[in-house]
């Protein structure tokens, strides 16, 4: 039987970071250009590579990575990228 889900989400949302508009300033974000994902034994380890040649490593536990995926999916739909089934 698989594990129940972690009950920390009230936790994690109400630590999500501000994004302020100094953030959305041109020029302020870096831009991925590629990324890869690894399996952990526990997780997932997201690194992103910059189009500057830096790189970024996350951690990820399984619920905070359901919780982006929705995100992702959420955002794009926003902005049309996804339309909707008919």
């Amino acid at each position: 039987m698989a594990s129940p889900a972690d009950d920390r989400w009230k936790d994690m949302v109400q630590a999500q970071p501000t994004v302020t508009q100094t953030d959305r300033e041109s020029g302020a974000a870096a831009r991925a250009s590629s990324f890869a994902i690894e399996l952990t034994d526990d997780g997932l380890l997201l690194k992103i590579r910059r189009d500057d040649g830096r790189m970024a490593l996350v951690e990820l536990t399984p619920d905070m990575a359901l919780y982006l995926r929705e995100y992702l999916t959420n955002g794009l739909a926003s902005i049309g990228y996804i339309r909707p089934r008919s």
